[in-house]
């Protein structure tokens, strides 16, 4: 059992559907729902996933499918359970233990476009001073924020980015 911590939530219907968490080590996790039992609690198919890849599907670039399916590196899949609002990663899953139904659809990205309101259009001006090993909470903001995270991360390059 490997306890984790929420990092973001970056699709919302009822309950989370899709989120991101990070174990003790820092290594990050995409989860997406696939089961909301009274019991189990809520289950979610959770892939280890790498900072650059983790990007990309924010960035809208990686189908949340892909990244389930094809996997960076073996033994990267779990059973993520939410229960209590403790998340633990439980079961090692085989990608042919897989089943359809865990699986999102193909053809989903992310679109962070869906979170700013079109119809008010405002502009404010923020200054954030980012440590870079912190890149993952900057690129959530920022993409929260409706920005291009892959257009900012030039800035960071190692250094403290100030915006």
């Amino acid at each position: 059992m490997r306890p984790l911590t929420l990092i973001n939530t970056l699709e919302y219907y009822d309950v989370p559907q899709i989120l991101v968490a990070a174990d003790a080590t820092g290594t990050n996790y995409l989860c997406t729902l696939y089961k909301n039992d009274a019991e189990d609690g809520f289950l979610y198919l959770g892939v280890q996933i790498s900072e650059p890849r983790l990007m990309a599907f924010l960035g809208g670039q990686l189908d949340l499918r892909d990244a389930y399916v094809h996997p960076e590196v073996e033994n990267a899949l779990y059973v993520v359970t939410a229960r209590n609002e403790v998340l633990t990663a439980t079961i090692l899953l085989q990608p042919q233990g897989l089943t359809e139904d865990m699986l999102p659809e193909a053809g989903y990205f992310y679109d962070s476009s869906d979170l700013t309101d079109e119809a008010e259009t405002q502009t404010d001006t923020y200054q954030l001073e980012v440590p870079s090993h912190d890149r993952i909470t900057f690129s959530t903001l920022i993409s929260r924020m409706g920005w291009r995270a892959s257009s900012l991360r030039n800035v960071l390059k190692g250094k403290t980015a100030i915006l």
